[in-house]
């Protein structure tokens, strides 16, 4: 891996943008489900909130399993809301067992001295501080909040708590292996960024332009040489 870009580090940013890449169009198509999820919870929950409240035990279940079979809803489609996460557990396992194997010791890369140990880039007396670890989950926390603007506070809490769970994973791993993740949350910050504030911004624009254009076309069309 170092022979073709000369250094672990440059090697392991660009292994994590070329993974992104290609995995893209399914994050894609798992944003998209994950939206129809949303949609279709939000359409039912004021009824779903009726029948919670009035009903109780079996006579509860029963009315549920009723509504969501007249909404054509199955309770397996919630799954759909964590399918970018579990997307991401694979790779994660993947990412984790190679960058274990390969030995990072003494590899550096711009400030991380040693990319097979963890980075303690703060000394506090006999405590040392990680400091990639907790860039990785600013990151991560940062995309998560603009990726779940709108969201339920459910669907918020799931991915700031994978955030943490992350973080307590990671502390202590090799900065290597950190580094690798804190590229994967870059790019899907850039990616909500481009999705989720660029792209709407862009839609605006087009459908106020399409807007004006139609709505010019008719008194351009009266403005014709008289017979």
């Amino acid at each position: 891996m170092s022979r073709l870009f000369g250094n672990y580090g440059i090697a392991i940013i660009m292994v994590s943008l070329v993974v992104n890449f290609l995995i893209l169009p399914l994050y894609k198509r798992s944003d998209a489900l994950q939206e129809q999820e949303r949609i279709k919870q939000k359409e039912m929950e004021p009824w779903v909130k009726h029948i919670k409240k009035t009903f109780k035990g079996d006579e509860r279940f029963m009315m549920l399993s009723t509504y969501y079979r007249q909404q054509n809803y199955q309770q397996l489609n919630a799954i759909r809301g964590s399918l970018s996460l579990l997307l991401q557990i694979p790779f994660f396992i993947a990412a984790y067992h190679y960058l274990t194997s390969v030995n990072l010791q003494g590899a550096s890369f711009l400030f991380l001295k040693n990319l097979g140990e963890a980075d303690r880039l703060i000394q506090i007396g006999d405590v040392s501080v990680n400091v990639m670890p907790i860039l990785m989950t600013l990151i991560n926390i940062v995309s998560g909040f603009i990726y779940t603007k709108g969201f339920q506070l459910k669907d918020k809490l799931q991915l700031y708590i994978l955030a943490g769970l992350f973080l307590v994973v990671l502390y202590q791993s090799p900065s290597g292996l950190v580094l690798y993740w804190t590229m994967n949350n870059l790019f899907s910050l850039l990616k909500n960024v481009v999705m989720k504030i660029i792209e709407p911004i862009l839609e605006k624009k087009k459908a106020k332009a399409k807007e004006k254009t139609e709505t010019n076309a008719p008194a351009n069309g009266m403005c014709g040489k008289p017979e």
